[in-house]
């Protein structure tokens, strides 16, 4: 009743918080970024009103980070650092990570708004990154003010997280932290789950798909072959791919339920697009797809998937000699990966949902590819996955919902008290 009263008398704190961190323009340029103001601006908060201790740290400084299996090259942490904030427990208890990412995506299409000015309406806070995933930071942020204004001293250690570089398979900025050294008894990732139980995420591949033709007019009966055609024949296999993956259930014990497992489009290009019109077919068409997948299947195994399927569709059709595009990857494999089904976090949390909400908590897979792959395959810490009530993320008008919002702090809170432990 205490974190509840708090939480109400508190709201505009929370809702201050989450407005500032969306203020911040840090969009992901694949390779650079531009996080540095807001991670000072957090570590100022975690720091001087928090009162925990402070790591901020450049992920190019720490040791080791080069040279890990699971590092991916190409990017730049030039200012760019990560924010670690340690509330040191008294002893016996479990610790606890909340593992954040501070880039979002960049600023789709149609949005209403200034999309880093945070506007409250039908108790929605719109912004750019306040699903994903500025608003599970600011989250576990105020669940911890929350619990030290109230006197509340926890016996396990508890650990707030805020990296870089997560969109676009970044992921670098999370592995630098488990590097570093800090790792727990559990995390949990505030991606944005609906308030669900996600204690696996799936996989995922941006692969750019290369079909080569000959351009050209054929005046003088020249053989022409346009690579549009072929890249149009794959595109067609690819809707009826994703469909086919689609009615088939998922792997025990999260997926057990027949879902979208996308298979998207995501840009075509073909001919010279800087040139004010083209009047000749093109040599190359270039198609990029984002392929999903569950945990346990590896790169290859994905590839593999979508060749073979393309194959029989083609038989199917009576398609012969169908061109196979030479593929290519834009970005890291993103793998799935998965808690035990009896880690205790999962029930903990569960009850803690059901206890605030009222209603009965729904546990499953996470619809989405997430970092909390280096949590589960690269360190000791298991990762469960929780995060806001909302909408629209890596699109127009993203945003939370605020009364779920309120609630998903209490959440928090509660959850550090039960698995890390009360002192005396």
């Amino acid at each position: 009743m205490q974190i509840e009263q708090w939480i109400s008398l508190n709201s505009s704190r929370i809702l201050n918080l989450t407005s500032d961190l969306i203020r911040f323009k840090t969009v992901n340029l694949v390779n650079t970024g531009t996080e540095k103001e807001c991670q000072h601006y957090v570590a100022a908060v975690l720091r001087d009103e928090l009162q925990l201790d402070v790591d901020l740290f450049s992920p190019e400084d720490v040791v080791g980070f080069h040279q890990h299996p699971a590092y991916y090259t190409g990017k730049d942490y030039t200012d760019r650092p990560n924010v670690v904030g340690k509330w040191a427990g008294q002893g016996g208890g479990k610790s606890l990570i909340f593992s954040s990412h501070v880039d979002t995506a960049p600023v789709g299409a149609g949005w209403s708004a200034d999309p880093w000015e945070p506007i409250i309406k039908d108790d929605r806070l719109y912004g750019l990154g306040a699903f994903d995933m500025k608003g599970g930071l600011a989250a576990s942020i105020m669940a911890v003010q929350c619990l030290r204004e109230l006197g509340i001293r926890l016996k396990g250690n508890v650990f707030i997280e805020s990296v870089v570089d997560e969109e676009f398979g970044g992921a670098n900025g999370t592995l630098a932290c488990r590097i570093r050294g800090y790792n727990a008894d559990a995390a949990i990732v505030p991606e944005p789950t609906n308030l669900s139980v996600c204690p696996a995420s799936r996989g995922g591949a941006l692969w750019r798909l290369a079909f080569h033709g000959r351009g050209g007019m054929s005046f003088s009966g020249e053989s022409v072959a346009n690579p549009v055609y072929d890249a149009a024949a794959f595109i067609g296999f690819l809707e009826v791919f994703e469909k086919q993956r689609s009615d088939m259930n998922g792997p025990s014990p999260w997926y057990l339920h027949k879902s979208s497992l996308p298979v998207m489009v995501t840009r075509v290009e073909a001919g010279d697009m800087k040139a004010l019109l083209c009047d000749s077919g093109p040599t190359d068409c270039f198609v990029d797809i984002w392929v999903e997948c569950y945990p346990g299947i590896s790169e290859e195994q994905l590839q593999e998937e979508l060749f073979q399927g393309y194959a029989l569709h083609c038989e199917k059709l009576g398609i012969v000699n169908k061109a196979v595009p030479n593929l290519s990857k834009v970005i890291r494999f993103l793998p799935g990966s998965e808690v035990p089904e009896g880690f205790p976090l999962i029930t903990l949390l569960a009850e803690e949902v059901t206890m605030v909400t009222g209603q009965a908590a729904e546990i499953y897979g996470a619809p989405f590819a997430c970092d909390a792959f280096m949590f589960n395959l690269y360190s000791p810490t298991p990762a469960v996955i929780l995060g806001p009530v909302g909408g629209n993320a890596h699109a127009a008008d993203e945003y939370i919902c605020l009364p779920e919002f309120y609630k998903l702090v209490e959440i928090y809170a509660r959850t550090m008290m039960d698995w890390c432990g009360v002192a005396e």
